[in-house]
């Protein structure tokens, strides 16, 4: 009996022994380049810091007096400042390359996030979000092009995948932290106040985005130079991707911002266990991006996309008729899911579908068009929480989210979704 437990003992702790291994030559049968991991190292710092900022800044601002119409305000005003610089910043990436445009970002953002905790007025707070949002949208319009840039086309799905889910999983530590930092600080300083602590830990996250700044300054990733007369080359396809991303974007920017004001003043949940909440909607969203590229195997991105967009309006409807404290944490968890699962389908659609040359503007044109439609999003939803409360407001988004899935559909069931230019990522 004690030689069979032995055994079994051994055996366990080889696996344990072989699982780094085999984990190692998985990702390096994967081909990423290493300039994709250096972006990897600079997208963890940005994904942690920025994740745990959003999730607390929301509940900053009630500490300080703020109701969910200017929640929203702010929040539009933060996606309106995106809309202003996207097209400038998208031309500015492709002038002086990616790498320059990344680490003027990662310098910049955190300081102006910073500025956002140290104010308390209303009409400061909006100006601080549109300047925060244009320089934040450094990322979206970088983020798809130079991890396509560092990819081929056999594996930017996994490339895909393996950013957003890390991504999305390192957030859920940070809301982790976040929703449990502020009550030690406080526990430390009984003078303390919440917006306080809560202050405390927003200026940390700034110190930690600010980190990504090094990988960045090592990253080699550039575009090539402009060499046509044409400032800006539409694309044919974003004719039909941008309504859709559009109609997408009313949906996701209706509630994702209200997530934590929703369970703090609609549901009256405590703020640790709103951590809890939001870390257990990461580690679900990193299984949902994780089997995504199976889905988009079996079905197609085009298809995949909309399943996984019809599946998100159920969810939300289930969330708007539940009454089940426990029931709404489980639409939400779904909810969480399902909208991040589609993704790495839409950037790999989009990255696969346009020329190498033209990916800098076809991502500053989807963020152009997802951004404005946040604001508008936002702002609107602020205010209809406020007038009609949040399961009217939840069923209205669920329609939305229903119409999105069916313009993906008829507008691009009939993409390829191979890749129109063949690239190789960039040689280490």
């Amino acid at each position: 009996m004690q030689a069979g437990s032995q055994e079994a003992n051994e055996s366990h702790q080889l696996l344990l022994r072989c699982a780094p291994l085999r984990l190692k030559s998985w990702l390096s049968g994967k081909e990423l380049s290493r300039d994709y991991w250096i972006f990897f190292l600079a997208a963890l710092c940005f994904d942690f810091g920025i994740a745990m900022y959003m999730f607390l800044y929301n509940l900053f601002l009630l500490d300080i007096g703020f109701n969910e119409r200017q929640l929203g305000l702010v929040a539009g005003a933060m996606m309106l400042g995106g809309v202003v610089a996207t097209i400038p910043m998208g031309l500015i990436a492709k002038r002086i390359g990616l790498r320059r445009v990344l680490l003027a970002g990662f310098i910049l953002t955190p300081f102006l996030f910073a500025l956002r905790t140290i104010v308390a007025g209303e009409r400061t707070q909006i100006g601080l979000a549109f300047l925060a949002g244009m320089s934040l949208c450094y990322w979206a319009v970088c983020f798809a092009p130079s991890a396509a840039k560092l990819t081929t086309e056999k594996n930017r799905p996994f490339a895909f995948s393996l950013l957003l889910s890390v991504g999305i999983g390192t957030g859920g530590v940070a809301g982790l932290v976040g929703g449990f930092l502020p009550g030690r600080l406080q526990a430390l300083s009984s003078s303390m106040q919440p917006a306080d602590a809560k202050r405390v830990v927003l200026l940390l996250c700034c110190a930690i985005a600010a980190l990504g700044a090094w990988p960045v300054s090592r990253l080699r990733v550039q575009v090539e130079r402009v060499t046509q007369s044409k400032p800006w080359n539409v694309d044919p396809f974003l004719f039909r991707f941008l309504p859709a991303m559009a109609m997408w974007s009313l949906a996701a920017g209706a509630f994702t911002p209200f997530a934590t004001a929703y369970f703090s003043r609609y549901v009256r949940i405590p703020l640790a266990h709103i951590g809890v909440i939001f870390s257990a909607s990461q580690l679900t969203q990193v299984a949902a991006v994780l089997m995504a590229p199976a889905v988009f195997r079996r079905f197609g991105l085009v298809a995949g996309i909309t399943y996984m967009q019809i599946v998100t309006a159920i969810a939300l409807v289930l969330l708007a008729r539940s009454h089940s404290v426990p029931l709404m944490v489980v639409f939400y968890l779904s909810f969480s899911a399902f909208h991040w699962m589609g993704g790495p389908g839409i950037y790999s659609l989009l990255m696969n579908r346009v020329a190498e040359g033209e990916r800098s503007n076809a991502s500053a044109a989807n963020s152009l068009v997802t951004s404005l439609c946040q604001a508008v999003a936002s702002a609107v939803a602020g205010a209809a929480y406020v007038d009609f409360g949040y399961p009217a407001v939840l069923m209205a988004i669920a329609a939305v989210a229903l119409f999105a899935a069916l313009l993906f559909w008829m507008l691009l069931r009939d993409t390829h979704d191979g890749n129109v230019v063949e690239t190789a990522p960039m040689k280490s």
